[in-house]
């Protein structure tokens, strides 16, 4: 089967940079290819998705150029199930930032790579074992035209890093309306770039459950307490001995879902650890609401919110510029949209996004300064016109 989609937006910002003391609004095009590939057979299953976003601004600091290759295969035997996937991204930083940290920097990129195998296996009808594992790598290239050379880089050299992941867990199908998981995982993530070089050892388990309440309305909730077991050393002095710090973390997921024939619904809460750009693991817990109503059989009408706040780990030691990092993030999203014909789809959409960034590190407001960049609160607004057209594709059986 191969099938496609090209988006085309236009948009306009009123502070594109979430910065607290100018805004600096935008207008803009939107280019969103896709193409999709897969073949399935009875024991085999490839797919293949290429996207791309294209966009330009009236200000061309803010011009960004992302793709992404994802390879999706899965090798299936009487009890088991093998599965293969891989990803590779290329993003402008900034349209990753408004996620990771909120510090926004214009002509710089991300590239990220990911490759996780798995394997499933079908113990008892009820029963499955599971063990997968993944690799990660995330790099940033960030020009340094402009900045005063008496400015620090420390900062400014966005901290990539590498993440190794292993997991072995399990599904138990008590009955028809509930199944219970669990999980020990461990990760180690290794950070480079930047005057501070760390790693962490991440370990810990999750147990949880996912339950039909009705036709419409099911719910799943999942948790865990995570140990990080972190190392830091100055690399611009390799005799300094690296200082271990022990400190405790969490995971926890859930859920509540309801879906009928006109109205779908969501909310829940989620609390992980990750890594960020500044060479720290965070905390970050997040808060979700989203809620879609079929006006008409061509007509929805959707919503969707969501707050996060991220915190270092308690505990971890501070880079010499970040210090303890603090923000809180909120957004929310009103849209409608209109199926006017086969395969073609008409949205009008309403943003508004808001974060509040404190610190008090001088040094580090400084080295923000250069890139004309501010910590405090900010917010902005954003209204998008978006075209869509699908490609039922073709379509080949044996």
């Amino acid at each position: 089967m191969l099938k496609g989609s090209l988006s085309q937006q236009v948009e306009y910002n009123d502070n594109i940079s979430m910065n607290p003391v100018r805004n600096d609004s935008v207008v803009g095009y939107v280019l969103t290819p896709t193409l999709q590939a897969s073949r399935k057979t009875r024991v085999l299953d490839i797919a293949f998705e290429g996207q791309g976003d294209i966009r330009r601004y009236d200000d061309s600091l803010w011009d960004c150029d992302k793709y992404n290759l994802r390879l999706n295969s899965d090798y299936r035997t009487k009890r088991s199930v093998f599965s293969l996937k891989g990803e590779y991204a290329v993003s402008c930083t900034y349209a990753q930032q408004i996620l990771d940290t909120g510090l926004l920097l214009p002509n710089s990129q991300t590239d990220n790579y990911q490759l996780a195998p798995s394997w499933v296996w079908q113990w008892t009808p009820r029963d499955q074992l599971i063990l997968d594992a993944s690799y990660s790598r995330t790099s940033y290239s960030i020009p340094l035209d402009g900045i005063d050379a008496s400015v620090s880089n420390d900062f400014l050299n966005f901290s990539g890093n590498e993440t190794y992941t292993v997991n072995l867990g399990g599904n138990h199908e008590w009955s028809r309306r509930l199944s219970l998981n669990g999980k020990f995982y461990f990760s180690h993530i290794r950070y480079t770039g930047g005057v501070d070089a760390s790693a962490q050892n991440l370990f810990g388990f999750q147990l949880g459950a996912n339950y039909t309440i009705n036709r419409s309305w099911t719910v799943s909730a999942a948790g865990g307490p995570i140990w990080i077991d972190e190392t830091r050393s100055n690399s611009a002095d390799v005799s300094s001995e690296q200082s271990p710090s022990l400190s405790l973390g969490s995971a926890a997921n859930i859920t509540l879902s309801y879906d009928d024939r006109l109205s779908q619904f969501s909310a829940g809460f989620s609390n992980a650890v990750n890594p960020s750009a500044i060479g720290q693991t965070l905390q970050t817990n997040s808060i979700f609401a989203n809620y879609s109503y079929h006006l008409t059989r061509h007509l929805v009408l959707d919503f969707t919110s969501n707050f996060t706040r991220s915190e270092s780990i308690e505990g971890q030691p501070s880079r010499d510029l970040t210090g303890q990092f603090d923000r809180s993030y909120f957004s929310v999203a009103a849209g409608i949209a209109w199926e006017f014909a086969k395969n073609w789809r008409l949205k009008g959409s309403y943003i508004y996004s808001w974060q509040d960034f404190q610190q008090d590190n001088q040094d580090f407001q400084s080295d923000l300064q250069a890139r004309n960049l501010f910590v405090g609160t900010s917010d902005s607004n954003a209204v998008m016109v978006f075209l869509n057209y699908s490609w039922d594709g073709i379509r080949h059986s044996r």
